[in-house]
């Protein structure tokens, strides 16, 4: 009995250790299908460490990246979409502000208040950084939003993508 006891532990444990390698590496290749998907495709070279966070959504859906890059790298993100320079931002309470011109903005909800954010999202960390935005409507009131938020000092891109609706 005593044998039997120990090589269940032995297969347990090794069972644990095999499904935490295997959630690392879909973990790991889950930020990079996404990034090909809502960001830029192939991903450039200096994109490193690309985190994925999606809240959730009741309708629509919501991604929050964040990887490093380098300022080489950036025209080829931002040539890869309409992406325009906005003025201006800042964060507060789980809403990214975004100063379009000097008369127009637009708010885009990261975070509900209550939800937990993810430690690498530190806005704190911003030091004037440039703010890009791709913006799509049509006529069935469906809203899909990317804003795209590169800090130089520190080599980081953040990148939101929202789409509200079906």
């Amino acid at each position: 009995m005593h044998r039997k006891n120990k090589r269940f532990w032995l297969n347990s444990c090794v069972s644990l250790v095999v499904i935490t390698m295997c959630f690392v590496t879909l973990k790991a290749t889950r930020g990079s299908r996404v990034f090909k998907r809502y960001v830029c495709r192939p991903i450039p070279k200096s994109v490193k460490d690309i985190k994925v966070y999606q809240p959730w959504e009741l309708s629509g859906h919501r991604y929050v990246m964040h990887f490093k890059i380098s300022k080489g790298d950036l025209e080829l993100i931002l040539n890869s979409r309409r992406f325009k320079e906005m003025m201006d931002l800042w964060y507060r309470n789980g809403i990214l502000h975004v100063t379009v011109d000097s008369s127009h903005g637009e708010m885009l909800s990261v975070f509900r208040v209550e939800q937990r954010r993810p430690e690498w999202f530190r806005p704190d960390n911003w030091d004037n950084p440039k703010v890009y935005r791709f913006k799509e409507r049509n006529i069935e009131y469906r809203k899909n939003m990317k804003i795209f938020i590169f800090n130089e000092k520190l080599s980081e891109a953040y990148f939101v993508e929202y789409q509200e609706g079906y």
